[in-house]
C-alpha cells in the first residue's frame, strides 16, 4: 500500500475538504471523545488543507525550468550555424593551417550540442577557439571575420549561463519536493486520524461510518474530479448534433464497494 493509500498527492486537499465537512457535521461526538479536537485543531487542519492545495496547484518552478530549458536548446541550435561557417573556413584554409580541418574541433562540438551536453560542448568549443587564434591569419585569407568568433564566444557564454540557471532551478525544485513531502505527510496523518476516529465513533450508524472510510472517499474524490473535467470540456468543445451521434449502451451498475480497511 502506498503512503497515501490510493490517493495522489494532488487529491489530498480534496480528501481533506470532504473529511473536514464530515468532521464539522459530527464534531460534537469528536469533542466528546477527546479535547484534541478543539478549535485549534480545526483551524490548523483548515490551514494545512489550504497550504497543501497551494502546493499542488503551484507550477511556477516547473514553468521556469521549462522556459530556461527551451531558451537553452534554442541557443545551442543557433550555435550550430556558426560552427558550420567556421568549419567551412577551416576546410578552405586546410592546406595552410597548423592543424587539419578535420581536427579543428567542430565535429566534436556539434556532437555535444546534439546530445544536449552543455558541459561537453563548452569543453569542445575551447579547442575551436584555440585553433582559431593559432590560425587566425590563414582563416582571414579565406574570408573569416573575427566578429564570427566573437559571436560564437557570446553565444557560448549565454548557453553556459542558462545551463547554470537550469541546474540551480532544478536543485531548488528538488528541495521544494522534499519540503512539500513533509507537508503532505503531516496532512495525511491528520486525515488518517479523523478517518479512523470517525469510523469508530459512528459505528452505530453504518452509513456514516462508511463515509469516513478511504475506500468510500476515493470514489467521492474521483467523482468530483470527473465532474470538473467534464465541465471544463463543455466549455471548450463545440456542441454536437444529437441525431448524428449513436446512443451508448446503458452502463452497468458498479460493483459493491469493499468496506474492509486497515483500522
Amino acid at each position: 500500500m502506498s503512503l497515501y493509500y490510493k490517493f495522489k498527492q494532488e487529491e489530498l486537499p480534496v480528501v481533506g475538504e470532504i473529511l473536514l465537512q464530515m468532521f464539522l457535521r459530527d464534531r460534537e461526538k469528536f469533542v466528546s471523545f477527546s479535547p484534541d479536537f478543539n478549535d485549534e485543531f480545526v483551524a490548523a487542519l483548515q490551514n494545512k488543507i489550504h497550504r497543501v492545495a497551494d502546493l499542488t496547484q503551484s507550477k511556477t518552478q516547473t514553468a521556469e525550468i521549462k522556459k530556461i530549458t527551451s531558451d537553452l536548446y534554442d541557443g545551442l541550435d543557433a550555435i550550430l550555424h556558426k560552427l558550420e561557417l567556421i568549419s567551412a573556413y577551416a576546410q578552405r584554409a586546410n592546406k595552410s593551417m597548423l592543424v587539419k580541418a578535420s581536427d579543428f574541433g567542430v565535429k566534436e562540438a556539434k556532437k555535444m550540442i546534439r546530445l544536449r551536453n552543455v558541459e561537453g560542448y563548452c569543453a569542445k568549443v575551447k579547442v575551436i577557439q584555440q585553433n582559431i587564434t593559432k590560425n587566425l591569419e590563414m582563416l582571414k585569407e579565406k574570408g573569416y571575420k573575427e566578429s564570427l568568433g566573437a559571436e560564437l564566444d557570446e553565444m557560448t557564454q549565454k548557453v553556459y549561463n542558462l545551463n547554470l540557471m537550469q541546474e540551480q532551478k532544478t536543485s531548488e525544485r528538488k528541495q521544494l519536493v522534499v519540503d512539500n513531502n513533509a507537508e503532505f505527510d503531516h496532512l495525511w496523518k491528520q486525515l488518517s486520524d479523523i478517518s479512523k476516529t470517525g469510523k469508530m465513533l459512528m459505528k452505530e450508524d453504518q452509513s456514516k461510518a462508511e463515509e469516513y472510510m478511504f475506500s468510500c472517499l476515493i470514489h467521492k474524490v474521483r467523482k468530483t474530479n470527473t465532474k470538473k473535467e467534464v465541465k471544463n470540456r463543455k466549455k471548450t468543445v463545440a456542441p454536437v448534433d444529437e441525431n448524428s451521434v449513436p446512443k451508448e449502451a446503458p452502463v452497468k451498475k458498479e460493483e459493491a464497494m469493499l468496506h474492509s480497511e486497515e483500522s
